[in-house]
């Protein structure tokens, strides 16, 4: 079912792509406010019970990856800003962990606004230091697809969510959130370029058939 799926997604991705209408001639752009964002929540294993993890770190204050657990633990259960303070105590006592950069990435877009169409300035930083650390961490080129997406440059981010497919697990959140993403970007893109053509349409001169 999910290879139909992938099949018909592609399909239409193609078929948008062979239109070749650019964002800066026809499509407006999307406005930030109004695209939900996704939790990408990447993990491999279930995370730890939020209780179970804050008795750990309470335990090994100086312990980087004890915090960082228990981040994971409270991001899996959607506390955003309780597990944005664990990857910072985490990430200050050790900065090199490319997973907890993009982690804190993941908890400030939850937590942070932004006045244009590009990510929260923070949530960039954080992302940009995880790419640093390992350059194909999913986490942080999934939300940089989606500053790409919202910047109008929407080929540019369906080519790069369709690549991270082949890197995340199958029925994972973070497969969840990529498939989620591409269909909002295509349905978008599919009324701007009506709504395109249309405009055209009413802007056309009027075809005059020889007598």
């Amino acid at each position: 079912m999910k290879r139909g799926k992938t099949f018909l997604i592609a399909g239409i991705v193609l078929a948008v792509i062979l239109l070749g209408i650019t964002a800066t001639t026809l499509l407006r752009r999307p406005a930030r406010e109004a695209q939900p964002t996704p939790v990408f929540v990447e993990r491999l294993t279930p995370a730890m019970d939020p209780a179970k993890a804050q008795a750990a770190a309470a335990k090994a204050p100086r312990d980087a990856a004890a915090q960082k657990q228990l981040g994971d633990a409270l991001l899996a259960k959607r506390r955003f800003d309780e597990a944005a303070v664990a990857y910072r105590a985490s990430l200050a006592i050790d900065p090199n962990q490319s997973t907890a950069w993009s982690a804190l990435g993941e908890a400030l877009m939850q937590t942070t606004r932004s006045n244009d169409t590009n990510l929260p300035p923070e949530a960039g930083d954080a992302f940009r230091k995880a790419l640093a650390l390992d350059p194909r961490d999913a986490r942080a080129r999934f939300y940089f697809a989606m500053e790409k997406d919202f910047n109008g440059q929407h080929d540019e981010a369906i080519g790069d969510w369709i690549a991270l497919l082949r890197q995340v697990p199958a029925g994972s959140d973070a497969d969840e959130a990529i498939r989620s993403a591409l269909a909002a970007s295509i349905k978008r893109n599919i009324q701007l370029i009506r709504q395109a053509a249309d405009e055209a349409g009413r802007a056309q001169p009027r075809y005059k058939s020889r007598s």
